[in-house]
């Protein structure tokens, strides 16, 4: 296999980002560098088209411009942290865009540096974990890769504070348990400061490291239980809430009806697709951890250390996440939970079990469908200059979202 070459990266970055991305894929097991996927990241960053009805993403633009006419100093802005009355417990977003609007107010320069933390996070987990497959990836395997890349992907940046998190705090995990990284720590905690949930999976993880005993029987049921039975009542959330400390409570928005309301009504308006879509997901996640199970347990052929870390750490995860779906926002934390159970079942592949071929077929079907409902999420956040642009045509160009080009045309 060819090597990769830098200079051929660079000077197709330069040129087209697009082109350079695909060299760049093609060699991913061969480059473990960082840098050339930080490139891809800063370009995404300064391509990513900023919501314009009412998202995150124009939140923060339009943050980036108070920051910037107000002349706000630091001081001024810590002042709001974890203050009484405070709604700022998150210091990470505030922070970055304040930066920021020390030598700019463009947002194409907060979205590139939002794109940049956030893809050191995505592409180094993805390098740590495919250096420790054996397998090619084709077929399934490479499918199931694709869709741990597109489970927490670049577009999230429009929701950049609970997705940074997630995607912090899963590379965390994948190098202390792989690379055996104990400074890695540091990334599992380092998520409170960016999303104030992320509390709550620190706090899971702790209770499966100091957990002696881990019976993978006694997690899948508590799975299965977790799955069916579901979810808990919203007002033991609002209860335990009043115990946590004031500037969190600042938060307590995210309990009230009115929000629960909102996020209800979001829901009823997706589409067909959409609602198809979540559930074959929904349903192949159980799946894939009903055949890691019955392979692992009934048929006895897999010991594998990796698999068997990712795969009680995803039933623990996912437990969690189905118990809390009842919280408005509260099934972000499937995103986590489907990231450790995605690890966990490359590491099954990577075993070369043989799979009955109907099976096989079907988990290619269902992962396929995420992944273009994945995509079609993230078509409105980016336009066709994405594709077609470079770092320099990007700065000046005002693209138009995908999904509103092919409604145009459709």
């Amino acid at each position: 296999m060819a090597k990769f070459d830098k200079k051929s990266f660079l000077l197709m970055w330069l040129v087209n980002p697009m082109i350079s991305a695909i060299y760049l894929f093609k060699n991913f097991k061969q480059n473990t560098n960082i840098f050339p996927y930080l490139l891809l990241s800063i370009f995404f960053g300064i391509s990513f088209i900023v919501s314009t009805a009412g998202g995150d993403s124009q939140a923060y633009a339009l943050e980036l411009e108070e920051y910037r006419i107000k002349n706000v100093t630091l001081v001024e802005l810590f002042e709001g942290f974890y203050s009484a009355g405070s709604t700022t417990i998150d210091i990470y977003q505030p922070l970055v865009t304040w930066l920021v609007s020390q030598f700019t107010g463009n947002s194409k320069v907060l979205f590139g540096v939002y794109s940049l933390v956030f893809g050191f996070f995505l592409f180094k987990s993805l390098i740590i974990v495919r250096s420790h497959l054996n397998i090619k990836l084709k077929g399934l395997a490479l499918l199931v890769f694709i869709l741990l890349a597109l489970m927490n992907p670049l577009w999230s940046i429009n929701g950049v504070r609970m997705w940074t998190a997630v995607a912090a705090f899963f590379y965390g995990m994948v190098s202390l348990h792989l690379d055996k990284s104990k400074a890695s720590w540091v990334y599992l905690a380092l998520p409170m400061l960016i999303h104030f949930s992320m509390f709550m999976p620190f706090a899971i993880y702790l209770a499966y490291r100091f957990i002696p005993y881990k019976n993978m029987s006694v997690l899948m049921a508590l799975y299965v239980v977790t799955f069916f039975l579901g979810e808990l009542n919203l007002d033991i959330f609002k209860k335990y809430f009043l115990l946590l400390p004031g500037f969190m409570q600042s938060r307590e928005g995210y309990l009230s009806d009115e929000y629960v309301d909102v996020i209800n009504m979001k829901a009823e308006a997706k589409s067909f697709f959409y609602k198809t879509a979540a559930l074959a997901l929904k349903w192949s996640i159980f799946g894939v951890a009903s055949l890691i199970y019955f392979y692992t347990i009934y048929k006895n052929k897999i010991k594998d250390r990796f698999m068997n870390e990712f795969f009680h750490m995803a039933l623990i995860f996912m437990s969690f996440s189905n118990l809390v779906q009842v919280v408005p926002s509260g099934g972000r934390f499937l995103i986590l939970s489907n990231l450790i159970l995605l690890t966990a079942f490359l590491f099954f592949l990577n075993k070369n079990i043989w799979m009955h071929p109907i099976l096989r077929s079907f988990l290619k079907l269902s992962t396929l469908l995420v992944i273009i409902l994945r995509i079609r999420e993230g078509i409105e956040h980016f336009g066709i200059f994405l594709f077609i642009g470079s770092p320099f045509t990007n700065w000046f160009i005002i693209d138009t979202t995908l999904i509103e080009v092919l409604k145009s045309i459709f």
